[in-house]
């Protein structure tokens, strides 16, 4: 099997399991493979189906419960890609069992409780915990949290996300919340006014929108649905940064700006010019489609175990992304009141849609769901085809 790396491996990589391997934990096993700091040594999956072509395609061993795989392999970091359901006590297992650094992927879990207690696990244990294939660990953004602080905009006072909360509080629209909290400097959340777009009272996850206020006095605020404008705009006092999830830009009031208006030029040389995604859907000369965020992704677990720090797609941030949303649909349940942060009742919950909450393959058809895995890899003749 080749691995296709653009560099050698170290002496040592840093070696590799996942627990979980479906469509999107052949995924991340792909990028860990991608980078010389690591390899994949094993995978763990009830299901046969998926764990023989994940085995085939790595060339390691396979194992059926995953404490037995912790426990016959030396394994630095676990990988948890798994349904939200099991997600929390196998990452609180994971982190008793010895493991150097563990990812999951996001929502963490559904209550507040299971998600303070996979972060307090790992922490116990110095295990660094990162939390969901994020948006804020592509090196553009990155990039952009250096340049803000260098007082490139001057001091950040609002940020609007353009579709904010779509339909899901706790799923897909974490990565927004992430977003905003990246741009506010991981400030803590003082308090949110927000609503929901069904029933306050049901737990299920749902569409919403609302207002957050950073205790460092950021602002925030989330439209719901599509908009003619779609994105991230962080204010500052002296400029403006926006991203339209495809490109990040950033512009700075003109120096001769007089008082009949705001006149902006364009900050060069900051920020990366190329996509956000480059490559994506594209496939290598070995049949591996490209996911460059997920690449991004491995590479902050990596550097936060190398360098002993958090991970930018934190436990903690996913801790409190999950409880943004949370607290939003309290503030609806309260009659549209402020609620302040953190939440004192850790019990409330947000249950994910079933194609999160359980095995995509037994909520979805399973060829359709086996294609899917399928397209990850495929061979020359069908890449060359493209």
């Amino acid at each position: 099997m080749s691995r296709d790396r653009s560099t050698s491996a170290p002496e040592q990589p840093y070696r590799v399991a996942l627990i979980g391997c479906g469509r999107k934990g052949t995924v991340h096993a792909r990028s860990y493979d991608l980078d010389p700091r690591a390899e994949i040594v094993a995978g763990a999956d009830p299901d046969r189906e998926n764990l023989h072509l994940f085995c085939e395609r790595f060339d390691v061993p396979g194992y059926a419960d995953f404490e037995e795989m912790l426990a016959a392999e030396q394994i630095d970091i676990a990988l948890a890609i798994l349904p939200v359901q099991p997600n929390p006590e196998v990452v609180v297992r994971c982190a008793q069992l010895g493991v150097r650094a563990i990812g999951c992927e996001k929502p963490m879990a559904a209550s507040l409780q299971q998600a303070d207690r996979m972060v307090d696990e790992c922490r116990a244990r110095d295990v660094p915990l990162a939390v969901g294939d994020l948006d804020r660990n592509l090196p553009h953004y990155a990039r952009a949290r250096e340049a803000i602080a260098a007082g490139a905009i001057g001091q950040v006072r609002t940020i609007n996300v353009m579709m904010g909360s779509g339909s899901q509080l706790s799923g897909g629209h974490i990565q927004q919340f992430s977003l905003a909290r990246l741009f506010a400097a991981d400030a803590d959340v003082g308090w949110v006014i927000g609503w929901v777009s069904g029933d306050p009272w049901s737990e299920y996850d749902q569409g919403g929108a609302g207002y957050i206020r950073f205790t460092n006095g950021v602002e925030a605020f989330f439209d719901r649905g599509n908009t003619a404008r779609y994105g991230v705009e962080v204010r500052g006092t002296e400029g403006t940064l926006v991203s339209d999830y495809r490109h990040v830009r950033m512009w700075r009031i003109r120096d001769d700006d007089g008082p009949a208006g705001r006149q902006f030029e364009p900050v060069e040389g900051m920020l990366p010019e190329d996509e956000l995604y480059p490559g994506s859907k594209t496939y290598d000369s070995n049949g591996w489609r490209h996911f460059p965020r997920n690449n991004a992704t491995a590479s902050t677990l990596i550097d936060a175990l190398e360098n002993g720090t958090e991970p930018i797609s934190s436990g903690d941030n996913g801790r409190r992304a999950l409880e943004i949303g949370i607290a939003l649909r309290e503030s609806h349940r309260r009659g549209h009141v402020p609620v302040s942060c953190p939440l004192a009742d850790r019990s409330l919950q947000i249950i994910p849609s079933d194609s999160r909450n359980f095995n995509k393959k037994q909520t979805r058809d399973r060829e359709t769901y086996m294609q899917g895995l399928r397209r990850i890899k495929v061979d020359s003749a069908a890449v060359d085809s493209r």
